[in-house]
């Protein structure tokens, strides 16, 4: 039984942390399961990639490595984490050593010319950066050394500066912050809570995580990620999910799948089938796909499943080839 703030390791290597209830027999964590010890590049049958399946831009991981892809073509930019793409595919920021407070640093790279920079090194371990919708900041957590976690923001050429500190009204912690790309807000979570923050630091808005998944069994943890729709109300997340029998009896673990949240309705719909393990997802600049990080049951349990997927809400997903992290340009 996973109780409320337990803690495991995720898919990536990052601490989780749960809310809610769900019954789980798990002795080892899903992550080490999937170590990192391999590149295992493993073919998915369900939807391959079609020829006519236009893939946007994408920065993502392979290993270490932090890749660029356009068309056809993928090209490595540097060695990193958690990488995120600005307006334009012109610029991408990632992490290096994340978990390292006397290493970690936010890198920036021109991807025309290769070059690479530091953007900000804070001090403390850094994680999940991501570009505003018009370029002109990326924000990050940082977490120092006694465990407090802040919101930062820098713009390339000026110091970074902290926005929000966990506690109080910004909540307890700042999980899996993105960019709305309809008005520029900030989305985070702490467990309980879904907040809005502007780029001032101001709350804005609080919203129960409970509302998201009434009717589904399920939990949310730290990496569940709250993304939403580009010219939409509704909003897309992740929730850890009781896998179907094949990946049970592969992985003593909880799944994952993605949903689809309309607030008018306050009702939320499955986008993932039973058979996909999915999470960290990401809509693409126009609204209309997902990717997302996942594998087949097929290929639970195995050193390195991880592949990039793509779905258009009410079609099945298409595999896209192996990597994690996947993050369209972040606007126009």
């Amino acid at each position: 039984m996973l109780h409320e703030k337990s803690r495991a390791q995720g898919p990536s290597g990052r601490l989780l942390r749960f809310r809610g209830q769900i019954t789980a027999s798990s002795e080892q964590p899903m992550a080490r399961r999937c170590l990192l010890t391999s590149l295992l590049l493993v073919f998915v049958t369900t939807a391959p990639l079609r020829a006519e399946v236009a893939i946007p831009p994408l920065v993502y991981t392979l290993g270490d490595a932090v890749m660029f892809k356009t068309g056809g073509q993928s090209i490595m930019l540097g060695h990193g984490s958690q990488p995120t793409l600005s307006p334009e595919a012109r610029q991408a920021a990632w992490v290096e050593h994340g978990d390292d407070p006397a290493q970690a640093r936010l890198m920036l790279c021109d991807i025309a010319s290769g070059n690479a920079s530091i953007l900000a090194k804070p001090g403390g371990n850094l994680h999940s950066p991501s570009f505003s919708p018009d370029g002109g900041n990326v924000i990050f957590v940082r977490r120092t050394e006694t465990g407090q976690s802040e919101l930062w923001s820098v713009r390339p050429g000026e110091k970074p500066r902290k926005l929000a500190q966990a506690g109080g009204l910004a909540g307890d912690d700042f999980f899996e912050p993105v960019f709305s790309l309809a008005d520029g807000r900030i989305l985070y979570h702490d467990l309980e809570s879904l907040y809005s923050m502007s780029l001032t630091g101001q709350k804005n808005n609080q919203t129960p995580l409970k509302n998201f998944n009434q009717g589904h069994t399920g939990a949310f943890t730290s990496t569940a990620r709250f993304i939403p729709r580009p010219n939409s109300t509704t909003l897309a997340f992740s929730m850890s999910v009781e896998g179907s029998p094949l990946f049970r009896k592969k992985v003593p673990d909880l799944s994952s799948a993605l949903f689809l949240y309309d607030p008018q309705s306050r009702s939320a719909s499955r986008l993932t089938p039973h058979n996909i393990t999915a999470f960290a997802p990401a809509w693409t600049t126009d609204g209309q796909a997902l990717v997302f990080t996942g594998y087949s049951d097929k290929h639970a349990g195995t050193a390195r499943p991880f592949r990039i997927w793509m779905i258009r809400p009410g079609q099945p997903p298409v595999d896209m080839g192996p990597g994690e992290d996947p993050r369209p340009a972040s606007g126009p």
